[in-house]
């Protein structure tokens, strides 16, 4: 079955490069396996050098069949697309394999198993060596204001597969940060990354109690749990990605009281911790005592 591409331009995902080490007349096929399971948007880098008028690529959403030779997109358990690309179109740019012109188009791919294939048997040897090596997976489930695992994605690292997620909605309109007193718990993480493990020192300095890091600890939402208090810099990140200061389409889709002061998990000092004010943007640090909004977080 024969698709056809429309360029785009640089994408955003899991870029996957591999070696084209193929010989004049060759049946070689590259293989670019997908990083992980999911719905991607699969692109491809054409070289300023590609003047192949049909490079042809196969996408294996669940992998190849078992002794089959046959590409058929109409097979339930072991389907194949194949991918025709006008290289003299497209040169020193990115293109995405698409159904119909249809840019838009999205592969479910299974990690391990589904894959992209650029196949040579059917170019010339000049053409073959200047086939693209590059192939980007643009994941379309994880992405920043998608709702996934409970929550809303608002980060996501270079792998592209794990990230964080801010709850739904507000844990408290107004819970102290301490549990009665003023102690040390050692919870000075402020980077992307550490507001677990302060919530586990808050937790482990102040015990059973009802305040801000336990709220966040305790919670299950359906199957997912491991919810925390976010550090000062997670905190600040969900206020610019999804907060309200996120730029439009995502201005506050996180649904948070832009009139609110939030608790971060991260302490400057035995007294006052790290809050973020969503009206104006602005940290400082205050009194535990208080009773501030709260927000949990958790990694996927």
């Amino acid at each position: 079955m024969g698709l056809t591409v429309a360029q785009a331009a640089t994408p955003t995902g899991k870029l996957v490069s591999g070696m084209v080490a193929l010989q004049g007349g060759s049946a070689s096929e590259v293989k670019w396996l997908a990083p992980f399971s999911s719905t991607f948007i699969v692109h491809v880098f054409v070289p300023k050098t590609g003047t192949a008028k049909e490079a042809l690529y196969r996408v294996y959403p669940n992998g190849k069949k078992p002794g089959g030779t046959n590409c058929v997109s109409s097979d339930v358990s072991y389907p194949c697309f194949e991918v025709t690309v006008d290289q003299t179109l497209h040169q020193n740019s990115w293109v995405p394999l698409t159904l119909n012109h249809a840019t838009s188009t999205q592969w479910v791919l299974i990690k391990d198993k589904g894959y992209v294939t650029a196949v040579t048997d059917n170019l010339g040897a000049a053409e073959q060596l200047n086939l693209s090596a590059q192939v980007r997976f643009q994941d379309m489930v994880r992405v920043i204001g998608n709702r996934y695992q409970g929550g809303i994605i608002f980060y996501i690292d270079r792998t592209g597969e794990h990230g964080l997620v801010a709850g739904r909605k507000d844990l408290s309109i107004g819970i102290p940060w301490y549990n009665g007193s003023f102690i040390a718990t050692g919870a000075t993480g402020t980077a992307i990354g550490t507001g677990l493990a302060n919530t586990h020192k808050i937790i482990k300095a102040q015990g059973a109690g009802n305040y801000a890091a336990k709220l966040c600890a305790d919670l299950v939402d359906g199957p997912y749990t491991g919810w925390y208090l976010p550090s000062k810099d997670e905190l600040d990140l969900m206020y610019r990605t999804i907060g309200p200061a996120a730029p439009a389409p995502l201005t506050n889709v996180g649904k948070f009281d832009s009139r609110a002061t939030y608790w971060s998990s991260s302490e400057d000092s035995a007294d006052l911790v790290w809050v973020q004010s969503f009206l104006f943007g602005d940290q400082g640090n205050i009194d535990k005592l208080f009773p501030f909004h709260v927000r949990a977080v958790r990694a996927f």
